[in-house]
């Protein structure tokens, strides 16, 4: 039998509900998980260390001469000897690489809109797009080298060319799958169309945004590299060509790692800040 409320009205309106009960197993709204992103983070870790380790024991098993294949002991060898050499092509490839993706990114969001918002825009530019998207950008490295020059600007617009095309097609993907109860309440209310976009499409289309922006700045970094293995006379694209010119392989190792920590590192960058952007989307689950 349910107690009645003994309560005064006006004192009963005036305190705020309880909060509802929460079901077990369900998770607090707004609040950040620690322990399953310190799990998932200690996972992250056995998996990269345990691809080191089979690396490590298929060449202890295999014996493959060192002109052939080494291990992740060498290669970290190499970076402990020569810390500054490799943190100084590092820096180069890293400001290349972002430099790409902040064009890419600005450019890919500015025409996905433009294919959502224009009609005459999807029709001409969409198919533009997707021919210069098929031509390999290792082709088109050595016109943005004619066009700006053996310096950090050609290998940026390399970058910037390689991480263009996801950020388009996600942010147009994003703004086509506002639903439609979102924008007839835009019509209800009379909403400007700036403040429908502003307030309204693009916040529904940041989680996509940030899909594709998380596969554009991995991209951003294979195409500083590009850029460098095409005219390059420092960064991580160039260690790489000398040591295939010296046949050093621990060297080249040692490259390929610091690029994949680089990748990684922007990659998990890039999740978080969509995941603080959008927290709605984690809670969606």
């Amino acid at each position: 039998m349910a107690t009645p409320d003994l309560r005064h009205p006006d004192q009963a309106a005036a305190e705020p509900p309880l909060p509802a009960a929460k079901a077990p197993g369900q998770k607090a709204p707004g609040r950040a998980l620690p322990r399953e992103s310190l799990v998932a983070g200690v996972k992250a870790a056995v998996g990269i260390i345990g691809l080191f380790v089979v690396w490590e024991l298929l060449v202890l098993v295999i014996d493959p001469a060192d002109y052939l294949f080494v291990g992740p002991l060498s290669a970290f060898a190499e970076l402990i000897e020569r810390p500054g050499y490799f943190a100084e092509n590092t820096f180069v490839t890293l400001q290349e690489a972002l430099a790409g993706f902040a064009l890419g990114t600005a450019l890919g969001v500015l025409c996905g809109a433009a294919l959502h918002y224009s009609a005459t825009a999807r029709s001409f530019l969409y198919p533009a797009l997707i021919a210069i998207d098929t031509i390999p950008k290792v082709a088109l490295a050595p016109l943005f080298i004619v066009w700006f020059g053996f310096g950090f600007e050609s290998k940026a617009f390399v970058a910037m060319a390689i991480a263009f095309f996801p950020l388009v097609i996600n942010t147009y993907d994003g703004l086509s799958s506002v639903p439609h109860e979102l924008q007839e309440l835009a019509r209800i209310n009379r909403a400007s169309p700036w403040k429908k976009m502003v307030k309204i499409d693009f916040i529904y289309a940041i989680p996509s945004i940030f899909s594709g922006a998380k596969i554009s700045i991995s991209l951003a970094v294979g195409g500083a590299v590009v850029g460098e293995f095409i005219a390059g006379s420092k960064g991580l694209g160039y260690v790489i060509l000398l040591a295939n010119s010296q046949v050093d392989l621990p060297s080249m190792f040692a490259a390929f790692i610091v690029l994949a920590a680089i990748a990684l590192t922007l990659f998990f960058l890039v999740d978080y800040a969509g995941r603080k952007l959008a927290p709605w989307k984690n809670h969606a689950k």
